[in-house]
């Protein structure tokens, strides 16, 4: 019985450790699609190219603002962070991004936002063979399987956890009109094992691949 109960316990912290390594896997960020104006004008005719974000934190708009910019530049396009960030859609903040936009002089801006974010989760109410390929003694029978998803005197704890997936959209817009010429719609997975300064990296080499698929650099 003992043995039976070490073997339980074995297989439950070798599954939550397998589960738990799965869902720390890194970010992975990949282009959906993309949309240019029939007439898209080369990125280094812009004077100024405002960057601009939306999104519910305020570190990841910083991380991709002051990025996007540094690597815009080492393409030869005046990209300037606005250091303007939006979490709220009311009234003041619909004002205070209109402001934001007339007081650069930029003749185009890029918008980063993100568009949806989904969160899956994962749970594991244990096995019924152990590492051994033997049934576990108490899931021998139905009852004792059915028990285990119940009774916490049954059931070999297993790990929960949740996939994180974030859609986002940046376009670019000119400042007269306000007419789109841009915009490309990428999706990272596993966003909840990094943080804005490590995510902004590779959605900015995502980005900047884009444009230069769209003949926009």
């Amino acid at each position: 019985m003992k043995r039976t109960v070490r073997a339980a316990l074995s297989a439950a912290l070798l599954g939550a450790a397998t589960l738990l390594a799965g869902c720390a896997s890194n970010p992975e960020t990949t282009l959906d699609v993309t949309w240019a104006a029939p007439q898209l004008p080369p990125a280094k005719s812009f004077k100024k190219l405002l960057i601009i974000t939306v999104a519910s934190s305020e570190f990841v708009q910083e991380a991709f603002q002051n990025q996007m910019a540094a690597e815009l530049k080492k393409q030869g396009i005046n990209a300037v962070a606005s250091r303007r960030y939006f979490t709220r859609y009311t009234d003041a903040e619909r004002a205070r991004f209109a402001r934001s936009i007339e007081e650069s002089d930029a003749d185009h801006i890029l918008l980063a936002r993100v568009t949806t974010t989904a969160t899956k989760a994962y749970e594991d109410r244990g096995t019924i063979i152990g590492p051994g390929g033997v049934a576990y003694g108490d899931a021998s029978g139905v009852q004792g399987a059915y028990a285990r998803y119940f009774y916490p005197t049954s059931i070999v704890s297993g790990a929960d956890a949740s996939v994180k997936t974030v859609t986002s959209e940046t376009s670019i817009f000119a400042a007269k009109g306000e007419k789109l010429i841009w915009s490309a719609r990428v999706r990272t997975t596993n966003a909840q094992t990094t943080t804005g300064e490590h995510y902004a990296p590779q959605y900015v080499g995502v980005m900047l691949e884009a444009m230069k698929k769209d003949k926009l650099l």
